[in-house]
């Protein structure tokens, strides 16, 4: 049979509880410890001068020894004076000479002379030492040397807090002190188990809650969130969870925008191959059919099926360029290279579908040497979609104009055209940056301006279009001008 688990909480109650019942058997003790050492400390301090007394004015020494009685008198008065004291002789090596007490009472005669001459020498700080009737229990004292024409022949050691203190003290310790640290320390016990159960039925609740909300999380509620204040115990985690949540949902939403675009995109390019593939099909069941067709009609079949083919072909390129742009692992080959010499080879192979429109292309300052560091071949075919969109929306007898300048450590292309106008929303999906896909590109865009878009993003070049004075289109290009490295001079 399974035992259910011991909660976090119950596990932290049970800790909580043992902590405080360790710190309050340690607060009885010091308690306890603290009192008895003041009260003995004071009583050494406050008693350091009977065994001088003893020792200088009872004189019960002479040149035979001991006065038997004389000591008996003085060490009885004293001991009935203070029942709790015991007097000892001690000779210099700290043997008990004489004492006033029976035999059998005695259980050491040897006492450490190393802690008396402590004694002697600084009174102000509790010292204990062996007590002859109870060796095993360090006692505080008194001691004083005797002299004796002007010789030290020992010491008088006074037990302060004798066998008869010890066990005065000891019921007075249990019915007072020790009754008053029991009621204290039961009460701590008492305080410590309702404050415990109080706050860690606060903490279970709100324990609660958060795996009630992750319970939602679980079952798919994206909307679920957590209202915590900065300071609940669980903020942190709350607010992290909110955070990812927010992240997730945020991911999913454009996930299937995604989605959603890419079936625009998927609808967009079946338009775009469709109607290059109806051309030229209708054209080649023109050719089957018309047998009477002549060599001249022919061959203008013939040309369109080509031009339409070459145009799926192109189509089919870019999209295949465009798919491995959208690669994770997809870099461009960056290198130095003077961008207007693309430039003018470009504007080279465009000219000859411009003059079949009597379209005037200029290009201004494109001798410019200026340095950019980029990939080619992308970059090519950047400028290259560019000037062909140009003539193919330019009207007859339009103008293309070019124009390289610099600013501030950048080298910025312009290109401007005549004809039709660019709608607004392909002119917000251009200027609009925080688009990275190329995908969600509206109908009237084709993969060409789209492939210009992803290149330049890749390069991190600056791409903006807009409609110059009213009457022209107008894109432009900026990009950070390469600078060589300077050599270190050794």
């Amino acid at each position: 049979m399974k035992t259910k688990p011991t909660g976090i909480f119950s596990r932290i109650g049970i800790f909580v509880f043992l902590v405080i019942a360790a710190l309050g058997v340690l607060f009885v003790y010091v308690t306890y410890t603290a009192t008895s050492d003041y009260y003995q400390g004071s009583t050494q301090l406050l008693n350091k001068d009977i065994a001088g007394h003893i020792a200088k004015l009872s004189a019960p020494f002479s040149k035979e020894g001991i006065d038997h009685k004389k000591a008996d008198s003085v060490f009885n008065s004293t001991m009935i004076i203070s029942p709790n004291t015991e007097v000892y002789f001690l000779d210099t090596m700290g043997n008990v000479k004489y004492y006033y007490a029976p035999d059998s009472l005695v259980k050491q005669r040897k006492v450490p002379i190393d802690k008396i001459e402590t004694y002697l020498s600084d009174h102000l700080h509790l010292i204990k030492n062996t007590d002859p009737r109870d060796p095993g229990t360090p006692k505080i004292f008194s001691a004083a040397p005797v002299i004796f024409a002007d010789q030290k022949i020992g010491y008088i050691y006074v037990i302060l807090a004798g066998k008869e203190y010890r066990n005065v003290a000891e019921f007075v310790f249990k019915s007072e002190v020790g009754g008053w640290a029991t009621k204290v320390f039961f009460i701590i016990i008492l305080a410590t188990v309702v404050f415990s159960l109080l706050y860690t039925s606060r903490l279970q609740k709100r324990f609660n809650h958060v795996i009630h909300i992750l319970d939602q999380f679980k079952e798919g509620n994206l909307n679920v969130r957590f209202n915590i204040g900065a300071q609940d115990e669980f903020f942190p985690i709350a607010d992290a969870f909110n955070k990812m949540v927010a992240m997730l949902d945020d991911n999913f939403t454009r996930l299937k925008l995604l989605e959603n675009e890419r079936k625009n995109f998927l609808a967009n390019i079946s338009h775009d191959l469709r109607t290059p593939l109806a051309v030229a099909r209708g054209y080649t069941e023109t050719l089957l059919i018309e047998t009477t067709a002549s060599r001249d009609e022919q061959e203008n079949h013939l040309e369109i099926i080509l031009n339409k083919i070459m145009q799926v072909e192109k189509l089919v390129l870019q999209l295949f360029e465009l798919s491995k742009m959208e690669s994770v692992n997809f870099t461009p080959q960056k290198e130095p290279f003077v961008f207007s010499e693309i430039l003018q080879e470009v504007i080279k192979g465009a000219e000859f579908q411009a003059r079949k429109k009597d379209i005037v292309i200029t290009c201004e300052n494109c001798e410019d040497s200026s340095m950019i560091e980029a990939d080619i071949s992308m970059m090519e075919r950047v400028v290259q979609n560019l000037l062909e969109n140009a003539v193919k929306y330019t009207a007859e007898n339009g103008f293309i104009r070019i124009a390289l300048s610099r600013e501030s450590g950048k080298l910025i292309v312009l290109l401007e055209n005549s004809g039709m106008l660019i709608a607004d929303e392909l002119l917000d999906w251009i200027n609009n940056s925080n688009v990275e896909e190329v995908i969600n590109r509206p109908k009237k865009a084709g993969l060409g301006l789209a492939l210009v878009k992803r290149i330049l993003h890749l390069h991190q070049f600056d791409f903006i279009a807009d409609i110059s004075d009213g009457k022209h289109n107008r894109f432009i290009i900026s990009m950070d001008s390469y600078k060589k490295p300077t050599q270190k001079v050794l």
